[in-house]
């Protein structure tokens, strides 16, 4: 890979990450994406990191010249018909796809970067998140194996968490709700939005 490719995906990187907040919707972090859900089932879940969306929040000025992703997304492709052991480049054309609602495209690029980085635990979770929402946001042994893989590495994985939590609301197991999201909790500054939101999440699942 050369030096002009890696500057290209430096730059995909901030675009994708990015991205979501071009149509000037709040930030969302897994917290937020649990109401979403759960309070509008048609609500579109911005995909990828929680932790890593807010560090590039501030250069959302950069998107105002990304007027087509799909042309990311075919430039991206043309490297990696040259490069395809990119792991990295295969996570950053999942990212786009997922932008853009392309959740069988971005499984497979994600799978394709976990088959090369399998213990990568960003690309693990957006593996995970492509496969859920495929799969009508419920789980399946496939996903419920990835996200034990995901927890025994880190305990304290938000995004692995948040899904838990939303699978345990939507089988009506509510006090397992309540534990994930009380987890989720003590890992955000208590008066972020995002506390907000895993509170009510939590008074919800206790009048259930």
């Amino acid at each position: 890979m050369n030096a002009v490719f890696l500057i290209f995906l430096l730059l995909i990187a901030i675009l994708v990450l990015i991205y979501p907040y071009q149509k000037k919707i709040q930030p969302i972090q897994g917290a937020i994406a649990l109401l979403i859900l759960i309070f509008v089932p048609t609500g579109y879940w911005y995909f990828g990191s929680w932790q890593s969306l807010s560090k590039y929040k501030q250069q959302e000025v950069l998107l105002k010249s990304v007027k087509n992703p799909q042309q990311l997304i075919e430039k991206l492709k043309q490297h990696l018909k040259k490069d395809p052991s990119s792991a990295r480049g295969w996570f950053l054309l999942g990212r786009l796809y997922a932008s853009q609602s392309q959740w069988s495209e971005a499984r497979d690029s994600f799978e394709r970067s976990h088959s090369l980085e399998p213990d990568n635990e960003q690309t693990t979770v957006n593996y995970v998140q492509s496969l859920w929402q495929i799969n009508h946001q419920v789980l399946n042994a496939k996903i419920k194996k990835l996200l034990e893989s995901i927890l025994k590495k880190n305990p304290q994985q938000p995004d692995a968490i948040s899904i838990l939590a939303i699978d345990a609301y939507r089988s009506h197991d509510y006090q397992k709700a309540i534990d994930y999201w009380s987890l989720l909790l003590k890992q955000v500054s208590p008066d972020s939005v995002d506390a907000k939101a895993i509170r009510q999440a939590i008074v919800k699942a206790k009048k259930m």
